[in-house]
């Protein structure tokens, strides 16, 4: 079966992130451990993104992905609520929305008490980041920053397990993104 085909037939589609933790996988969903290490805010981050879960815009052919997660406070254990986190990432087509009034694949939404969060998105594609240069791939990776009055603003990136360009890459190669989020179950 393709990989492809495996994810559209797969009723397991969710990445389950502590954002204050590098997670594992304990036989039913990702666990967080540790701090996770900040990255960079990039180049097409938008601020006011508007509030909603589901950024998949009308008429999308990506591959669904359904991301969740837990905010904790920087003990790892403590849920954090009231938290914003925003995520940002390109369409299937390797495109960032920078300008449109829709923000496209742009969402926001606040944790409850619990700590919890989720979106309807999209699994991510590769892009090159300079049309003209071949090494200048990304790998795939959705942008997650989480705000909150009572500590630090934590800018991250997810990455995906497998992907060809993550050695390549200068931000997820880096010896400070061995704690962040490289995984991804359909993998």
């Amino acid at each position: 079966m393709k990989r492809r085909e495996f994810i559209k037939n797969s009723s397991l589609m969710a990445i389950s992130v502590s954002a204050f933790g590098a997670i594992h996988w304990n036989g039913k969903s990702f666990v967080g451990d540790t701090s996770t290490t900040t990255d960079i805010l990039g180049p097409f981050y938008r601020p006011n993104v508007p509030l909603r879960s589901n950024i998949i815009p009308s008429g999308s052919k990506g591959i669904p992905l359904n991301l969740k997660g837990t905010i904790f406070k920087h003990n790892g254990q403590t849920p954090l609520k009231n938290a914003l986190i925003e995520i940002w990432q390109c369409d299937e087509n390797e495109h960032y929305d920078n300008t449109s009034d829709g923000y496209l694949f742009r969402g926001a939404v606040k944790t409850g008490k619990s700590g919890k969060y989720d979106f309807k998105t999209i699994v991510p594609v590769p892009y090159k980041a300079n049309p003209n240069n071949e090494a200048s791939w990304r790998p795939a990776h959705i942008h997650i920053r989480v705000s909150s009055d009572s500590q630090q603003d934590l800018i991250t990136q997810i990455y995906f397990k497998g992907d060809k360009y993550l050695d390549k890459d200068r931000s997820s190669a880096a010896p400070q993104a061995v704690k962040r989020c490289r995984h991804h179950h359909a993998c």
